[in-house]
């Protein structure tokens, strides 16, 4: 794996989109659709290949039923759209065209958890996580670093199959390298040298803000749910506590798939979430994702404190 720094730095969306744009040149049969009437990324496809490019409008449910067409076709069809819209106004859509007929669309958004927090809660996708995991045989991928969307590119093509792809806006540059991604199993970890009996679980801008902090720990990024959970478990046997950090709500998200996989396993992990808490309602102001997570109590020296504490309590045994 590479350091963060000093690495030249680019959108995990724009990465992927340049790569699509890249196939469809030598030759690729691919179709994008979209309901985001404004994405500079795309422009590049929609002038090259016009003839395969279809706007739908801002209409998120026509965005997956044209997209179910053009599956049904034979095409190797992108849909994308501007989170939280495509779960959200499309769940029917995806419920029944990709968690149920299994028609192999890989649906893409732009904004992922809190990132666009400053247009408002309508904005921000904290429950898409959640939501998605309620379906069956679709994969949830969360792009933590440009190697992954670069990958993905090739994964959608040679293993045609419903997915959902979520991107944020302010995740880029490169972490990891091609053959620490293995999208059959989900996950990779991000090793400490020193030893230690704390992991922290996360995806996403938590991955990139856990690794800036130099956290003292173990952490695994799980950037395609559902993750490989044999191989997970095997992971998670070397620790005795878990944290789970997630940018998005607690209920149905990472921290709850964790607690199903170990509950279901039989271990006795110490397990502690971290995520988006809204008992209160939404945010009833325009805001930057620092101040929602400060209000969730989400915070880098709180992972400290707690990391500190449980490297103590492993001592005194």
């Amino acid at each position: 794996m590479q350091n963060i720094e000093g690495i030249a730095e680019m959108k995990v969306r724009d990465v992927f989109f340049l790569d699509v744009y890249d196939k469809a040149k030598s030759g690729e049969d691919i179709i994008i659709a979209s309901s985001d009437i404004g994405a500079p990324s795309l422009d590049e496809f929609r002038i090259m290949f016009g003839n395969r490019f279809v706007n739908v409008g801002i209409a998120e449910q026509n965005l997956l039923a044209v997209s179910a067409g053009l599956a049904f076709a034979g095409k190797k069809v992108i849909a994308y759209g501007l989170n939280p819209f495509p779960v959200t106004r499309a769940f029917d859509q995806i419920r029944n065209f990709m968690a149920s007929m299994q028609l192999p669309i890989t649906l893409t958004a732009l904004n992922a958890g809190t990132c666009s927090a400053e247009a408002g809660y309508t904005h921000m996708p904290v429950e898409n996580v959640s939501i998605m995991r309620t379906l069956q045989n679709i994969k949830v991928i969360n792009p933590s670093d440009e190697t992954i969307s670069h990958m993905l590119v090739n994964e959608i093509l040679s293993h045609p199959s419903p997915r959902y792809i979520q991107f944020d806006k302010y995740i880029e540059g490169k972490q990891y390298e091609k053959c620490d991604i293995d999208f059959s199993r989900g996950f990779v970890v991000n090793r400490n040298d020193d030893k230690q009996n704390v992991v922290i679980i996360t995806y996403g801008i938590w991955v990139r803000e856990c690794l800036k902090a130099g956290l003292d720990c173990d952490i695994i990024d799980c950037f395609s749910l559902p993750v490989n959970e044999e191989i997970l478990i095997g992971e998670l046997r070397k620790y005795e506590n878990i944290v789970t950090v997630e940018d998005g709500i607690l209920v149905g998200g990472l921290g709850s798939m964790i607690l199903e996989i170990i509950n279901k396993y039989g271990m006795n992990n110490k397990i502690i979430s971290y995520g988006l808490c809204m008992k209160d309602g939404y945010p009833k102001t325009y805001t930057n994702r620092e101040v929602i997570w400060n209000q969730s109590g989400i915070k880098i020296d709180a992972l400290n404190r707690l990391i500190g504490h449980f490297s103590r309590s492993s001592d005194n045994e």
